[in-house]
């Protein structure tokens, strides 16, 4: 039986003191102790000599279970790719499991793309040779008036054309030149960059080292391509150089905690269990419902990276732990709510003060309190 308090006014609710009357009664029965240990006793240091400095308080090996929650696997990085387009996908690789950063895993209407590529190479060269004839004829402006402006008084009264001489058209004539110089080398650049980044939607490569995994049913035949429609995802890869037990942690009185101090493990069919050890912490999107969650990741060793990799995905319920870094006790709740002062206490934080006021309540776990002195 556990005595259940409201996580908002941290009071008990009504009838804690009838039950605890009840337990009062039947206590004698059952033996509790107000000290319970998770996995070792906490024993109190022996009195020492009056001329020697008391023992130092031991940090207790223990792990108290906190609660269960929903929790996920994730890889280091992961990205799915997705038809940009209707089409047909091929050049898919022959079934492995791991990848290097930059293989090309796929492509996607690849007769469609060369075809752009070509397209794209002789507007290239129509638009440098276009820019190339009008540099051309600039240079030509230019020498022209340079001419005329070294011409003596007599020979521009004679001469045909009537050029300007100033300062300023010539300045003007050589600005649009260098303009145009500058175009010329941008006009091989930017189209070519442009069209990468398009490419990238078709002709998918490795991102990073990892492992890779087809979100279709690949053919008997390599050389037949497969059609999908828009949107259909195409591959997804994992980068495996770590995997992470991730949860989601709201409640306040946890999230004040160190994070070193918790652990997450996930029980496994076969009996035993993931454990992770906290790494980072930070707020991502829920993809429920649009808010702000802060998912805590807990890292997991590299022997149970298969295990993980597997359970990408999957809906996992994970148990959150606390393992304290400074000395504690923990007491049973049971134990707590048959003493007389749980009669008169609304809470197990007066509760606490009541029984042990030397002590402070650092968290409230499933079945004990854990506390450290003041």
């Amino acid at each position: 039986m556990r005595l259940k308090i409201h996580r908002s006014t941290g009071r008990v609710p009504s009838g804690f003191s009838a039950l605890a009357g009840w337990i009062a009664g039947t206590a004698a029965f059952f033996c509790f102790s107000a000290f319970v240990q998770a996995e070792e006793p906490v024993a109190a240091p022996a009195p020492a000599p009056a001329q020697e400095a008391p023992e130092p308080e031991t940090v207790p090996d223990v792990r108290v279970f906190i609660m269960q929650m929903q929790a996920q696997i994730t890889p280091e990085r992961i990205r799915t790719f997705v038809m940009p387009a209707v089409g047909h996908v091929n050049n898919w690789l022959p079934d492995r499991d791991r990848e290097q950063k930059g293989a090309i895993i796929a492509t996607v209407n690849e007769e469609d793309m060369e075809l752009k590529r070509r397209e794209l190479e002789i507007q290239i060269l129509k638009d440098k040779t276009a820019k190339r004839d009008e540099i051309v004829a600039l240079r030509k402006q230019l020498e022209e008036i340079n001419f005329y402006a070294g011409l003596t008084p007599e020979e521009k009264r004679w001469h045909d054309k009537k050029n300007p001489s100033d300062k300023e058209a010539i300045q003007s004539l050589k600005e649009k030149i260098s303009l145009a110089e500058k175009e010329l080398e941008l006009i091989d650049i930017k189209p070519r960059r442009d069209f990468e980044k398009e490419e990238e939607n078709y002709v998918l490569r490795m991102p990073f080292d990892g492992r890779l995994q087809y979100q279709f049913t690949l053919p008997a035949d390599e050389a037949q391509a497969v059609y999908l429609e828009p949107s259909t995802p195409i591959a997804t890869v994992c980068d495996d150089s770590a995997y992470y037990i991730t949860v989601s942690i709201s409640n306040p009185d946890l999230t004040r905690l160190d994070p070193a101090t918790l652990r997450v493990d996930i029980p496994l069919a076969s009996g035993g269990s993931m454990s992770g050890v906290f790494s980072h912490k930070r707020v991502e999107k829920n993809p429920s419902t649009g808010g702000n969650i802060l998912a805590y990741f807990f890292k997991l060793p590299p022997a149970q990276h298969d295990a993980a990799h597997g359970m990408i995905g999957s809906n996992c319920t994970a148990r959150l732990y606390y393992v304290p870094n400074t000395p504690v006790i923990l007491l049973d709740k049971m134990a707590l709510a048959s003493s007389p002062a749980a009669k008169t206490s609304a809470s197990w934080q007066e509760l606490l003060e009541a029984v042990h006021p030397e002590y402070e309540l650092i968290l409230e776990g499933e079945s004990q309190l854990i506390a450290r002195k003041k």
